[in-house]
């Protein structure tokens, strides 16, 4: 099956790549497994596009000493909640724009996910698509 990454995820990843340029990539990720392909999850290329599928998810690899600290970049992301935003999983809790909406739960699938950090759009072509704007993972806090 042809498959594709949502284009706003990989705007995404080269936004990282630009600010961390030597950040490892050693848990990054779009397209699922096997283990994925055998239950529902936004790395399996679901959505069709013209006949193409559409991975809506990516993984993006922890990496502070590489200027890429996970922390920081998701709390830029759920502080601007961005509405191409469907869900991020990251060190064990997991945040929604819809599911008790930007309220931090804790996650207990199988992958603890402290080694990356994930992100899913939503299902709208429109907006997992979109790359009008940039993503904000810069944090303006403390």
């Amino acid at each position: 099956m042809a498959w594709r990454v949502a284009k706003s995820l990989l705007q995404l990843r080269e936004q990282i790549n630009e600010s961390a340029p030597d950040r490892s990539k050693a848990s990054d990720g779009t397209i699922g497994d096997a283990a994925h392909a055998s239950h529902q999850s936004d790395h399996n290329p679901w959505i069709q596009d013209g006949g193409i599928g559409v991975v809506t998810a990516i993984d993006i690899t922890n990496d502070p000493s590489g200027k890429c600290d996970a922390e920081r970049i998701v709390q830029a992301l759920v502080q601007s909640r961005d509405l191409r935003i469907k869900y991020i999983i990251w060190n064990r809790r997991i945040i929604s724009a819809s599911v008790q909406p930007w309220v931090w739960r804790d996650y207990s699938g199988k992958n603890p996910h402290t080694q990356h950090f994930h992100l899913s759009v939503v299902r709208d072509k429109t907006l997992f698509d979109s790359t009008n704007s940039k993503w904000s993972i810069s944090s303006t806090g403390p």
